[in-house]
């Protein structure tokens, strides 16, 4: 809580409900974990390219943070992470590993605990504690941009965005742009005299 407060080298106001906030993110991380009534939530399952993203993401901008000493950004970093995850659902030890180790200079005690629970589940018979493991370090391929998320606009006005892979031709951007439920809704049955795709930039239909 204190961490997070503000820029570590100024003063802050002091007030113990704002520890609740924290609190309360130190319940979402668990319950990434464990459930009230299932028990153990980890599974062994491959993460997703954007559950991997979002992983190294957090990597790279905790252990920048860290060493320039802000930590309240860090902590900021943590919570967006952990509401991210529970968004998707994933209770992965490929992500939740790594993310803890990240986390335990900041909240020793539940990461060690929450550290010993994928050790168990994993079967790892030799006791190792959490400041034992080697920081995580951000891998560059993770933290690309895949995809573009593309304003598209029917006779200049802004219909609707898709998200297209970056690496999609001209005819791939056309057919999925087409396809769209939006999109099939302003054309109305009419077939497009144009289509302006600006790569990186926006989609504009002429009709």
């Amino acid at each position: 809580y204190e961490m997070f407060l503000g820029p570590v080298e100024m003063s802050k106001p002091w007030d113990t409900k704002g520890i609740e906030g924290v609190h309360r993110f130190l319940k979402k991380l668990w319950r990434l974990f464990f459930d009230e009534t299932k028990g153990n939530l980890l599974t062994n399952e491959a993460p997703t390219s954007a559950e991997l993203k979002l992983l190294h993401s957090t990597i790279k901008k905790v252990r920048d943070d860290t060493e320039r000493f802000a930590f309240n950004t860090a902590v900021s970093a943590f919570m967006i992470a952990v509401n991210e995850l529970a968004t998707l659902k994933c209770h992965k030890a490929e992500i939740a590993e790594p993310l803890l180790i990240l986390l335990a200079p900041y909240a020793p005690h539940i990461a060690e605990e929450l550290y010993q629970h994928i050790r168990t589940f994993q079967q790892k018979d030799s006791f190792q504690s959490i400041v034992d493991a080697s920081l995580p370090v951000a891998v560059e391929k993770y933290l690309l941009e895949t995809t573009k998320e593309y304003p598209v606009s029917v006779n200049g006005k802004l219909r609707t965005t898709i998200s297209i892979s970056l690496e999609a031709t001209q005819q791939e951007v056309e057919a999925i742009v087409l396809e769209n439920e939006i999109i099939k809704k302003w054309l109305d049955g009419k077939a497009p005299k144009k289509m302006i795709y600006v790569k990186n930039k926006m989609i504009n239909i002429v009709i």
